[in-house]
C-alpha cells in the first residue's frame, strides 16, 4: 500500500516536471547552429544560471520557467527565427533549481522577483516571458520595476489566488515522510505551492499599480491552472494594460505544443 501510495504521490506532484520540453546537453539540444553561453550571475547574495543567445535587436527577451524547471524549458524560443529580433535572448534557472540550486527555492514571490530583475541587463527594457509559476513573477517584475521592462507576457500563469490553495497532494508531500521518497527536485517545487496562495494575496492587492502591457494566455484544458484564472484578470488586473488571451484547446503545456500561438503574442506586445 505504501508503495501505491509513493507512486501516486509522485505523479502527481510532477505537475510540470514532465513536460513536452527538450531535456539534455548543450550539445544535445543544439547540434547545430549558434548555441546559447551558460554563465552565472552574482545578485543579491544568490547565483542565478543565465543561458543566452545573441539577437539582432538590443531588446533583450527574458524567460523565466515554471516550477519545477530550468531554462532548457526554453530552448527552442531561444534559438527561434521569429525571435531572432531580439536581443540578447536570455532564459534562467529560478533559485532552488539548475545551477541555481544553491541556497534552496525562494517562496516569497515578490522577493524572487526582485532577484530576477537584478539579473536583466542595461540597456532598453526588456520583454519578460512567465509560464506557470513564472507568471506571478514576471507581474510583479512589471508591477516593481517598469523601468526595466517594457511588457510580459503570462502562459498558465498561476495567479489566480482563490484557486490556487494547496492540493491534497501537496499537503501530503509537506511531511518528513514524504521526504524519504520523494525526489528533491519535487519537494523544492512543493515547498513553492505550499504558501502559494497567501503570496498570490500580496499580488492580488498589487495589480492597480502595473504600468507596462500584459498579455495573459490562459488554456481551456488545463488541469494545473484553473481556466477561471482568466476570469479573474480580466476582473483584476487594469484593462487598458492588460489583454487576457483565452486559447480554448489549450492544455498547461502550451508553451510547448503551441509555441507558433505563443510566440504571435510576444510579437504582439508594443515593444520595437
Amino acid at each position: 500500500m505504501r508503495c501505491i501510495w509513493t507512486i501516486a504521490l509522485l505523479y502527481l506532484l510532477a505537475g510540470c516536471s514532465s513536460p513536452p520540453y527538450p531535456r539534455g546537453s548543450l550539445d544535445e539540444l543544439y547540434p547545430t547552429g549558434e548555441r546559447p553561453q551558460l554563465h552565472t550571475v552574482h545578485v543579491l547574495g544568490r547565483t542565478i544560471r543565465v543561458a543566452d543567445l545573441p539577437g539582432k535587436g538590443s531588446r533583450p527577451l527574458v524567460l523565466i520557467h515554471g516550477s519545477p524547471g530550468g531554462w532548457t524549458a526554453w530552448a527552442r524560443y531561444l534559438d527561434a527565427p521569429a525571435l531572432a529580433s531580439y536581443g540578447p535572448r536570455m532564459a534562467v534557472d529560478r533559485p532552488g533549481f539548475g545551477g541555481s540550486a544553491e541556497g534552496g527555492v525562494m517562496p516569497d514571490l515578490r522577493h524572487q522577483a526582485e532577484l530576477l530583475a537584478a539579473t536583466l541587463p542595461d540597456g532598453p527594457p526588456a520583454i519578460l516571458v512567465g509560464h506557470s509559476l513564472g507568471g506571478p513573477l514576471v507581474a510583479w517584475m512589471a508591477i516593481d520595476h517598469p523601468d526595466k521592462v517594457c511588457g510580459a507576457v503570462l502562459v498558465a500563469g498561476s495567479v489566480a489566488p482563490e484557486l490556487e490553495a494547496p492540493r491534497w497532494y501537496n499537503q501530503v508531500a509537506d511531511t518528513w515522510l514524504a521526504s524519504l521518497v520523494v525526489p528533491t527536485i519535487m519537494m523544492r517545487s512543493n515547498q513553492e505551492m505550499m504558501p502559494l496562495q497567501a503570496e498570490l494575496v500580496r499580488l492580488d492587492l498589487a495589480w492597480s499599480k502595473l504600468r507596462r502591457p500584459l498579455v495573459a494566455i490562459q488554456g481551456g484544458r488545463d488541469s494545473l491552472v484553473d481556466p477561471l484564472t482568466a476570469d479573474y484578470l480580466e476582473r483584476r488586473a487594469p484593462p487598458e494594460w492588460t489583454r487576457v488571451v483565452r486559447a480554448a484547446n489549450a492544455d498547461h503545456f502550451q508553451l510547448w505544443t503551441q509555441p507558433e500561438a505563443v510566440i504571435r503574442e510576444i510579437l504582439s506586445l508594443p515593444c520595437k
